[in-house]
């Protein structure tokens, strides 16, 4: 069932649904709109891009001369630092991270870089590392823990896809050009047509050493979870070891929830009673006023349906206006004055977090009766949090924050469109805007071909940024099940 929040300010009509990606009526709008923008080969510039992105990162592995060769990229001589200490050289995130923007890619798992990286993961990441971070093992963060479990799920799916193609044998990976000519497929994957993608039903059993790992990921990030600010949530490591200022962040939180959903979906438990205190925690970040966004609430299409199949529905009890209202990184933060400012990609890091949370605990029979208490003010967040987006909508930079962590933010949209299952925010096609960016931005020419950077990331940042603008390009988040409900402009009409 596909659910849409509908609102109007000025003279603009702003759509936004949030249930898992389905099939699309109108499919053909958003590709019309993207030949009048980019000519009938848009689908094939991606496609270009995202080849050169994967063989520019693929050539990455091994380079640096002291970091073991499996890892992707060069740590910088003199890196900066965050606050006191060595740099954290992020071995575990420069492994698995490219992983999953490769696998996500289209490209398939048995290549020699996906292949040597997963069996040094296997091997380096560890319960004596990750969880006790103990001398002598490869230690991990927040980041990394999640990136585990995503990178773990991307694998698989990239294997289940090339099965499900017959194209798991290498030899089987040729096709036929214009002359008839045999030419080598580079990847399983192409440019899907819209966020509305139909849900595909992978099912795939993990490795026992993959599941351990996936294990020990979720078991990391249980034990790196904080309670602080009248809530909880996470920072980089354990409490009491390593950054307290602040205890926990909008950003390390909304990953590790990424992660643990992740988790979920490839079978791996965990205490979902510590998401309500996340849920306290972003519910006190946000913004606590902002201007009012006029709009009436109805039922949508299928809310009685899912009464009658005992789901319930969030639009019974709309909340009385909505307001942009959004987040910043910690509003206790003293590391910089930026921290303590809604910006754009924290806004959006929070709101896929809301729906994330709220995906996990509305079907959990366990935690559904504690949880219908606070869907009200989910849906008031939620709300507010879109509302706060349009108002500053940007895809040429992050919004009041410039140029800063600009991949990161191009993610969080990709995030946000995903989870969403839409192809417009704001009467904005999210997608075309952003891939408009990222072809004009990717490098050309040179050793560097194929990247994107704009050294505003944490090193080695092609590396980060790359994988970023691939996911983005390659629209790479898995859809949620639960829905909102329907918002409408002033006159209550769609």
């Amino acid at each position: 069932m596909r659910k849409t929040l509908i609102y109007t300010a000025v003279a603009a009509l702003i759509v936004f649904g949030l249930t898992r990606p389905t099939v699309a009526q109108d499919a053909g709008d958003a590709e019309k709109k993207r030949e009048d923008m980019f000519g009938k080969s848009f689908a094939d510039k991606v496609e270009d891009a995202v080849d050169k992105g994967c063989d520019w990162l693929k050539k990455q592995q091994g380079i640096d001369p002291v970091d073991p060769k499996p890892v992707f990229g060069k740590f910088p001589e003199n890196p900066p630092t965050y606050g006191a200490g060595t740099p954290h050289r992020y071995l575990i995130a420069r492994t698995a991270f490219p992983i999953q923007a490769l696998c996500k890619s289209g490209c398939f798992v048995d290549e020699k870089e996906i292949d040597t990286a997963m069996k040094w993961l296997r091997e380096n990441y560890t319960d004596q590392g990750a969880v006790q971070s103990m001398q002598g093992f490869v230690g991990s963060s927040t980041y990394e823990d999640a990136t585990v479990l995503n990178a773990v799920e991307a694998y698989y799916i990239s294997a289940w896809e090339a099965k499900d193609r017959k194209l798991e044998n290498p030899k089987s990976r040729f096709e036929k050009d214009a002359d008839g000519k045999k030419v080598p497929i580079k990847r399983w994957g192409t440019e899907d047509k819209g966020a509305k993608k139909k849900k595909k039903e992978r099912n795939f059993k993990l490795d026992k050493k993959d599941e351990k790992i996936c294990e020990i990921a979720v078991k990391a990030l249980e034990a790196r979870f904080r309670k602080a600010y009248g809530g909880g949530g996470w920072r980089y490591a354990k409490e009491g070891m390593g950054e307290n200022d602040p205890s926990v962040d909008v950003s390390a939180t909304q990953y590790a929830i990424l992660g643990l959903k992740a988790a979920t979906r490839l079978g791996i438990k965990y205490d979902k009673k510590l998401l309500f205190d996340v849920f306290r925690f972003y519910r006190g970040q946000q913004d606590k006023d902002g201007p009012v966004v006029k709009a009436k609430w109805k039922k949508s299409a299928g809310d009685d349906d899912d009464k009658k199949k005992g789901r319930g529905t969030s639009s019974e009890e709309p909340p009385p206006e909505l307001k942009a209202r959004g987040w910043g990184y910690c509003r206790e933060s003293n590391h910089q004055p930026l921290d303590k400012t809604t910006y754009g990609s924290m806004t959006a890091a929070a709101v896929n977090a809301l729906i994330l949370i709220r995906d996990e605990l509305v079907e959990d029979p366990g935690q559904k009766k504690t949880w219908d208490k606070l869907d009200k003010d989910c849906n008031q967040m939620i709300g507010d949090g879109l509302a706060w987006m349009i108002q500053n909508w940007s895809m040429k930079e992050n919004p009041r924050a410039g140029t800063y962590r600009y991949y990161y933010y191009l993610y969080t949209v990709e995030r946000l469109g995903m989870l969403g299952g839409i192809d417009e925010i704001g009467g904005h096609d999210w997608y075309v805007e952003g891939a408009e960016q990222l072809l004009e931005q990717q490098t050309k020419g040179g050793a560097s071909d194929g990247m994107w950077d704009i050294n505003n990331e944490v090193d080695p940042s092609d590396i980060y940024n790359t994988c970023y603008a691939l996911l983005f390009l390659k629209r790479a988040t898995s859809g949620v099940d639960r829905p909102i409900p329907v918002l409408t402009g002033g006159d209550g009409e769609e």
